[in-house]
């Protein structure tokens, strides 16, 4: 997407393309849908976890909470980079035209949050696989505590994330259709 390319300095808001914004808005979407359905599937199936006594059925739920995690961690990841190296800094350049407070801070703190979500799914990470080594059920319920905070706080980034771009998206492309009618 050239529009929204960070090379070449600041992006004029002639050499904006509406189609490429809307595309990528409709992707933001599409990946926080996909990632609130696994949140919201890893979460529940954490819960189950935590009720499991027995050292097979703990192991087991600890084997596939980490394989699941570790598909969301994936996706993450590319969503993430994609974010950061395509439709954030469209976003601040953008914003950065127009008198009115910076969103800097605002995209600082979205970044806080992901990185203590991060931090959450390594303790999880860490707890489960010593869980599954020496099953313990204390170790089950702290691996199914760091895992639920995790989902908990990358649901409410992935809203307030959405809080942010959309309303700014949907200025760009009002500003666009004005500016070239």
């Amino acid at each position: 997407m050239t529009m929204l390319s960070t090379t070449g300095g600041p992006l004029g808001l002639a050499s904006a393309n509406p189609a490429e914004l809307v595309f990528a808005t409709d992707r933001l979407r599409v990946e926080h849908e996909w990632l609130r359905l696994h949140l919201k599937t890893l979460e529940a199936k954490a819960k189950e976890a935590k009720q499991l006594n027995t050292a097979a059925s703990g192991v087991t739920a600890l084997r596939e909470l980490l394989e699941q995690a570790s598909v969301l961690e994936e996706e993450l990841e590319r969503h993430a980079m994609w974010e950061e190296r395509e439709l954030f800094p469209f976003l601040l350049a953008y914003h950065h035209r127009h008198a009115v407070p910076s969103i800097v801070p605002s995209f600082w703190v979205l970044e806080k949050d992901y990185q203590l979500a991060l931090l959450f799914l390594q303790s999880f990470r860490e707890t489960a696989t010593k869980g599954i080594s020496l099953f313990a059920k204390p170790l089950l319920e702290e691996a199914v505590a760091n895992l639920v905070q995790a989902c908990l706080i990358l649901k409410d980034h992935l809203t307030m994330e959405e809080q942010l771009v959309y309303p700014i998206t949907e200025q760009v492309l009002t500003d666009l259709d004005y500016f070239f009618s």
